[in-house]
């Protein structure tokens, strides 16, 4: 990974692409029953959070419980690139009957955004407002879908599910290299920001390596969540605090569009690879698209245009966002799939 980084996010990007390919083709070149599960893996962005799903399966969980302790770990640990108060997509497969699932917990634009949000009375963009200020801050669904996994699909409690991370927050964990430079690349916003200083700097400056980051005040919120379900988090006196805290930074965010956020569920999409089924996620991810649209470029180049094709597909809705990265609109329209057969038919 190091030197992936050293070469740059394009160069790592296709190093992620490449091993993502070669392991499908090696799927593929399997007999059904090599390719059978026979043991637990979990692979995440932090061996703490990776352990924190070996500990729920040691529990009694199954895979959805432990993806779940896995997303909440990466919340403390990650909290450059994972929290509860951003959102995602999870993508599910059940064993015992087949089913491929996709959650969708994707941020959602609060009800007063506006086409114009980021732009000044010249119709110009305003630099950093839609990237680097609270009114870029869309509903978070990540604590959504987390409740909305554990009840519906995992074997444990929510709140056993959720121990790792609580623990995790109160008892800390050291300082690497990764979120290190993070630190420092957003050093200034954190300085901006009295709270958010006290817990990831020191003395001013980012932490050294292997400094312990204790985090009680997000060890409180997942313990509230772990008590009452996910809906403390977008009802009653915590959803009023974060609404408070968001409109005093300059955000528009209202506990009305906080309790009306819902995960939901989607069909993923479905491709076919040298005999491999491929299931990934649906629009408005962007990422099985593109999956499916690469392999179907390797097939092209392996002299087999019929390798890749779209199997089924749902007519997925997809939010309608401005080009300023906000959703403007309260309806959602299905082109998805239009989209992808458009797109395929123009590459035929």
């Amino acid at each position: 990974m190091t030197g992936a980084r050293a070469q740059g996010p394009a160069a790592a990007a296709r190093g992620v692409c490449a091993a993502l390919l070669a392991w499908i083709a090696l799927a593929a070149a399997l007999p059904a029953a090599e390719r059978a599960p026979g043991h637990a893996a979990i692979a995440s962005a932090h061996p703490l959070a990776t352990a924190a799903g070996r500990e729920i399966l040691a529990k009694g969980g199954n895979a959805f419980d432990a993806a779940v302790a896995v997303a909440a770990a990466l919340a403390v640990v990650e909290p450059s690139a994972s929290g509860l108060g951003g959102g995602g997509f999870f993508l599910l497969h059940r064993a015992r009957d087949g089913l491929d699932v996709m959650i969708d917990a994707r941020e959602k634009a609060p009800g007063a955004a506006t086409r114009d949000m980021f732009l000044d009375k010249a119709g110009d963009p305003v630099p950093r407002l839609s990237t680097d200020s609270a009114l870029a801050a869309g509903i978070p669904g990540e604590v959504a879908g987390l409740g909305w996994i554990a009840r519906k699909y995992g074997h444990l409690p929510l709140a056993a599910d959720l121990q790792p991370a609580i623990r995790l927050a109160r008892e800390g964990f050291p300082m690497y290299r990764r979120l290190q430079a993070s630190v420092g690349f957003k050093l200034q916003a954190l300085k901006d920001q009295a709270e958010a200083a006290r817990v990831f700097l020191h003395d001013g400056a980012p932490p050294e390596l292997g400094f312990i980051i204790k985090q009680p005040e997000l060890a409180e919120t997942l313990s509230l969540i772990a008590r009452e379900g996910s809906d403390a988090f977008y009802k009653g006196a915590f959803a009023h605090r974060l609404v408070e805290g968001v409109r005093g930074l300059g955000g528009i965010w209202s506990e009305a569009d906080l309790a009306a956020y819902r995960a939901l569920e989607r069909a993923p999409i479905v491709g076919q690879y040298r005999g491999a089924r491929i299931v990934s996620a649906s629009p408005p991810a962007s990422g099985g698209i593109a999956l499916l649209d690469a392999l179907r470029d390797l097939a092209a180049q392996r002299d087999d245009l019929a390798g890749v094709y779209l199997e089924t597909a749902t007519e997925a809705n997809v939010p309608y966002y401005s080009a300023h990265g906000y959703q403007v609109v309260g309806e959602m329209y299905p082109l998805g799939v239009k989209f992808w057969r458009m797109f395929q038919a123009k590459r035929s």
